[in-house]
């Protein structure tokens, strides 16, 4: 419950600060709601990353080209002889189809399709045809010109509208792709009104739909990184053992002792490569690398293949991208790591120490 009040508390801070870009704004909050409906650990792993990207949208420097993208709505609306209706706030709208069903009202979940871009025709963001947004209105889940625009339209119209920079992403835009003081346009279709009941049943549905992609996707990945591992082996002529997680190991000197084992402690030099030979890291220059087995503190694929070796081993673990770090790419301090990478490791076992907590505790 503390996680779920904390994830609710930093999206509401942020939108009342007008600085998130909107294609991450979005994305984040369909994923903090399924958390909070669903408590999917899968779906936690996705927002923790996209508030890692958050992070860095919000820190980044503004570069985008001003130009006609910040020009004044009222100039560029009455410039372009764009027959809108403007409303007080100074929202102007144009209704290209209208909807016969009725206009949504705070509390509503609307689903809508979407195109966002800037004056200069720029888009930045659009919603994907299968994947419709579903947000609450009234409930500072979007922009406050959504809050205040969508209102305007019965279900199944499609609309243009306009939303002056204060009540979009004011003066200081977001990220790199809306400058500040940049007004915004949205192609909206107005597709449905749900009430609570239809909407769980979309979202279920829509996080079955994702799980079985994300399944397919994985499935088709690690067949892709078994035979680049195979390619490799075969190119450098290992001897390797393949587990069933599909991590591959070869060990070229054995050491003494017992296997490593969870809770254990080890310290490990070790070059990491990609399947390419670019070294993307290395302990050779430092100190070696200290890990206790079973912490969750280094990634699966040496949780695992550490244990295949013994004090003063040596030898290569092969890491398929799914006990790696996936489909996220790693770019920090001089390490770079393309996404889906298979890991090559070549590594020395210089110390390992068994752990004592469970043989204590038997006496």
């Amino acid at each position: 419950m503390f996680f779920q009040i904390c994830l609710r508390f930093i999206i509401n801070h942020l939108i009342r600060c007008n600085k998130i870009l909107i294609s991450v704004l979005l994305k984040t909050q369909q994923l903090l709601l399924r958390i909070l409906t669903y408590n999917s650990i899968s779906i936690m792993k996705q927002f923790s990353l996209l508030l890692l990207a958050l992070g860095f949208l919000l820190t980044s420097a503004n570069i985008y080209a001003q130009g006609d993208a910040t020009q004044n709505l009222d100039d560029f609306i009455k410039k372009h002889q764009i027959k809108t209706e403007r409303t007080k706030e100074g929202i102007h709208y144009l209704i290209e189809k209208a909807g016969n069903g009725r206009k949504p009202i705070a509390g509503d979940y609307v689903k809508v399709r979407y195109k966002s871009s800037l004056l200069t025709g720029k888009v930045f963001d659009e919603s994907p045809e299968e994947e419709p947004f579903v947000f609450r209105l009234g409930y500072r889940q979007v922009i406050q010109g959504w809050d205040l625009g969508v209102p305007l339209f019965q279900v199944g119209t499609k609309a243009s509208l306009f939303v002056p920079p204060a009540l979009g992403y004011g003066e200081n835009g977001a990220g790199n792709i809306i400058p500040g003081n940049a007004p915004l346009i949205f192609e909206l279709e107005i597709l449905e009104i749900m009430d609570r009941k239809s909407y769980n049943q979309y979202m279920v549905a829509l996080e079955r739909k994702e799980r079985r992609a994300f399944e397919a996707h994985q499935k088709k990945q690690f067949n892709t990184d078994k035979k680049i591992i195979q390619e490799y082996v075969l190119q450098h002529k290992l001897k390797t053992k393949r587990t069933d997680s599909g991590l591959s190991y070869h060990v070229a000197k054995k050491g003494r002792g017992k296997k490593a084992k969870p809770g254990d402690y080890l310290e490990v030099h070790y070059e990491g490569f990609l399947v390419d030979g670019t070294k993307f890291d290395s302990s050779l220059d430092k100190k070696p690398y200290p890990v206790t087995l079973g912490k969750g503190k280094v990634i699966p694929g040496w949780e695992e293949g550490l244990q295949h070796f013994k004090k003063g081993g040596e030898g290569w673990i092969l890491v398929p991208s799914r006990m790696a770090y996936g489909p996220r790419a790693i770019e920090e301090d001089n390490i770079s790591i393309p996404a889906n990478s298979v890991l090559i490791f070549k590594i020395k076992i210089v110390d390992l120490k068994a752990d004592t907590t469970n043989s204590t505790a038997k006496q």
